[in-house]
């Protein structure tokens, strides 16, 4: 692939990957309410979701599962209800601490095991089967029509380190001291925004299948 290729592709990747969505979100509260370790394992699972898309896209799979409408709507609705189950779940821990004294905040932030963590980051991703089309078209009008191995793998690696290297970054600010205390002020109602987000995210992923 070419210098210019290689830029295009790099270029329109940071932008994807910087954009708000459901995956930074995810990280930016793991990332205020449980702490740093939390939310940068919530970043892995995030980019462990992305290698299954770009794997998918960049084997041909992608296309194939996409072009299956009844496959591809039950991934949605799946995706949806994931969407919605966890908008729900913040939305109903953010009633019961407005409803309760606040617990110490050093014991909440240690509450979720790291499993916990990488698979809220996985499912948060994998939730969005949009990434298959986003995927494919990209690689379809950038790389040439028979991409040998290496090509494809350093595709591959190139576009995880990205995304890993952009991830972790959140989580570190995230889980700055500043921005710690800024949440512990008012976390009620930024759960009730977040939570919202994510039951909004996953109505619209529903009413779109």
């Amino acid at each position: 692939m070419s210098a210019a290729g290689w830029l295009a592709l790099l270029v329109t990747w940071a932008i994807a990957v910087a954009s708000p969505g459901p995956d930074f979100v995810a990280v930016l509260r793991s990332g205020a309410a449980y702490g740093r370790r939390d939310a940068l394992l919530v970043g892995a699972g995030v980019v462990s979701g992305i290698a299954c898309w770009i794997l998918l896209a960049i084997t041909g799979i992608g296309a194939v599962l996409a072009a299956h409408a009844g496959l591809y709507v039950v991934l949605r609705v799946v995706g949806a209800v994931v969407l919605l189950g966890y908008g729900l779940v913040i939305l109903w821990h953010s009633r019961q601490a407005a409803g309760a004294t606040a617990a110490p905040q050093e014991h909440v932030r240690r509450a979720r095991s790291g499993l916990a963590a990488y698979r809220l980051g996985l499912a948060t991703n994998l939730a969005n089967p949009k990434a298959l089309v986003f995927f494919g078209a990209l690689l379809a009008s950038l790389l040439p029509p028979s991409p040998d191995a290496a090509l494809r793998l350093e595709v591959m690696v190139a576009m995880l380190s990205l995304a890993a290297a952009w991830f972790a970054l959140t989580a570190l600010a995230t889980s700055s001291a500043v921005v710690v205390r800024a949440y512990d002020r008012a976390r009620t109602a930024i759960d009730r925004v977040l939570g919202t987000v994510f039951v909004g995210l996953g109505a619209t992923l529903l009413g779109h299948s």
